[in-house]
């Protein structure tokens, strides 16, 4: 009898561990292995939900708008996961509060965590006569990873200020005063007094207590689903305070938090996570965003190319030891009718609904190493059903349009094309002759890689400035009282010898974004061309990243670029002055319809 309760005990102990390693994933952010868990299973999901969303809050406002020393002592990346799993655990609210205090208090001892019902009492004890004493606080150009975003803590008085990013400073005394979920409000002083060396407001009992955090949090050896709330908290944060676009996009990204977090607590493994990701970003509809798990950066492709034409999938280039010819109608893909696969890609893709076609095809055209796909072809009228494996290819044969390889090349009499990679030195030899030709044709349809600013010099005889650039100057938390834009990084082209006399026609889609956006929007704004083909991605100012833990790295437009009359850019784009449709008679015939139309145009 003792022996089967032995069994039994241990038969529940397997299972136990199994239900654990489920919840916990394998994921981490080092080569330390996971060893306990993080969430308690006692407490309700909705318990869980509520934790976190109070977590995140004060994560976010206290790490960017904060300035206490304390705060730039802490590994803010480690802090997040040591945090979400020990404010997970929390009971109920009470604990919540103390839980959070314990967290918070040693990193930003002035600030004030309490439940809705609870009178707030100021306990700092500064006096605040003393002439000596001067006041910091966080201002913020952007989200400061690189150039040319940054922040900075200033110094200032009454009278006088050292070293400001921009001219506008919070007000003394200023506070974030608001919910941090459903139970608990926080008050958090943006404005803190300092002597010149240190900020004022903490005591030895919180420096011992930041002392025995750091050192907690340096004991961490378990990782998984830490990293995957921890990554939640962060990217909702630096998405939160410094995205330029959500007056743009249709998301009340408040609101959202409590559905990450519960999804982010369901998260398995690093698959799970990364769909996660995909969740989040593709409800800020922004084309720069990217990160390591994107299906199309998997080294293992199909041996041909797809496009939209006659608005079906299309083989547009294929390799010669394949079933597969060009112009061959893809109408479903495993089961699934071509378009519903193509948008179910979507839904993991975040950018204008351009950006989100564009992608999806590239998706389907990466996949993993021997992944199959099963195809039902239309070739001229006839079914076929053909099995297709991802595999190690060379794209050198493969192009979504007719290849021209050289850089610049006559290809009508009078008539120049400049491919996508030519330089402004490279066509230098060439500026006279091409200021005399009939017509220049500018390829943008594969982005553009290489600065041609110097060249638009030629196309005009004033000066012409490019779309505004606008860096928002961000004092305060949640987007709330903006103190302006930067906007130094706007361009103004002065004209140069020889001006080009023929008709200028750029082509594009949206594979054109960000800086390709930015020239195409002087021709726009200047009417200095034709612009041919489809919209551009709508997706343009420089980028910035959110570093979460393990080593993933997620890009987000930081800045906000609107056409040269204050009209929106974000998710329009450049709208072409003629269309081009591909069709999937132009593909069997191997013809480049938006080359054609532009020489139509040019000829006219």
């Amino acid at each position: 009898m003792r022996k089967k309760i032995f069994i039994i005990i241990a038969l529940v102990g397997i299972i136990l561990f199994a239900v654990y390693s489920l919840i916990q994933g394998t994921d981490k952010p080092t080569n330390k292995e996971e060893t306990t868990s993080v969430v308690d299973l006692s407490n309700s999901i909705e318990q869980q939900v509520e934790n976190l969303h109070a977590f995140s809050r004060l994560y976010g406002y206290i790490r960017y708008f904060h300035p206490s020393d304390e705060a730039e002592q802490i590994d803010w990346e480690k802090f997040a996961i040591y945090g979400t799993g020990y404010a997970v655990k929390a009971k109920n609210t009470g604990d919540l509060k103390e839980k959070l205090e314990e967290l918070f208090l040693p990193i930003a001892p002035t600030i004030q965590i309490y439940q809705e019902d609870e009178e707030v009492i100021d306990t700092l004890n500064i006096n605040s006569e003393d002439s000596s004493l001067k006041y910091i606080a966080w201002q913020h150009l952007g989200k400061a990873h690189n150039w040319p975003y940054t922040k900075k803590k200033i110094i200032f008085n009454e009278t006088s200020s050292t070293g400001k990013l921009f001219d506008s400073l919070p007000t003394i005394g200023d506070k974030i005063s608001e919910p941090i979920n459903k139970s608990l409000r926080t008050h958090i002083p943006i404005v803190l007094y300092t002597d010149g060396e240190i900020t004022l407001g903490s005591t030895k009992q919180s420096k011992e207590k930041l002392e025995k955090l750091v050192e907690e949090m340096n004991k961490m050896t378990t990782y998984g689903l830490h990293t995957r709330l921890a990554g939640v908290t962060i990217l909702w944060n630096d998405i939160q305070h410094f995205y330029p676009y959500f007056e743009e996009v249709n998301v009340d990204w408040l609101k959202e938090l409590p559905s990450f977090i519960q999804r982010a607590l369901i998260t398995k493994s690093h698959d799970d996570y990364y769909e996660l990701i995909d969740y989040m970003t593709e409800k800020i509809a922004d084309g720069h965003i990217s990160h390591t798990l994107q299906r199309w950066r998997e080294p293992y492709r199909l041996p041909f190319t797809v496009d939209k034409a006659d608005d079906q999938l299309v083989i547009t280039s294929t390799l010669n030891d394949t079933p597969f010819m060009v112009g061959d109608v893809i109408t479903s893909i495993d089961g699934k009718l071509s378009n519903e696969f193509l948008l179910e890609l979507q839904e993991r893709v975040s950018g204008s609904p351009q950006t989100k076609e564009l992608l999806s095809l590239r998706a389907l055209k990466f996949g993993k190493k021997n992944e199959t796909l099963l195809l039902e072809i239309d070739r001229n009228g006839k079914s076929l059903l053909l099995e297709v494996t991802y595999g190690t290819v060379t794209a050198g044969g493969l192009s979504n349009f007719p290849v021209i390889q050289e850089s610049i090349i006559e290809i009508e009499e009078g008539i120049y094309y400049i491919n996508s990679n030519v330089s402004y030195d490279e066509l230098t030899p060439y500026i006279n002759t091409l200021s005399k030709a009939k017509g220049v044709i500018f390829e943008f349809r594969g982005g553009l890689a290489l600065d041609l600013r110097p060249l638009i010099s030629h196309f005009t005889d004033h000066a012409v400035k490019s779309p505004l650039m606008a860096i928002e100057q961000i004092i305060y938390p949640d987007h709330k009282k903006l103190a302006g834009y930067n906007t130094n990084g706007t361009w103004t082209i002065e004209p140069q010898e020889p001006r080009f006399e023929g008709d200028l026609v750029f082509l594009t889609n949206a594979n054109a974004l960000s800086y390709g956006e930015s020239i195409l929007g002087v021709i726009e704004d200047n009417n200095l061309g034709y612009i041919v083909g489809q919209p551009t991605a709508g997706a343009n100012g420089d980028v910035t990243e959110s570093i979460l833990p393990g080593h993933e790295n997620i890009r987000f437009t930081g800045l906000k670029v609107v056409k040269s009359d204050g009209s929106q850019h974000h998710l329009i784009g450049i709208e072409p002055t003629h269309v081009v449709e591909r069709t999937i008679e132009g593909i069997k015939a191997g013809k480049d319809e938006y080359i054609e139309k532009a020489i139509q145009i040019i000829n006219q």
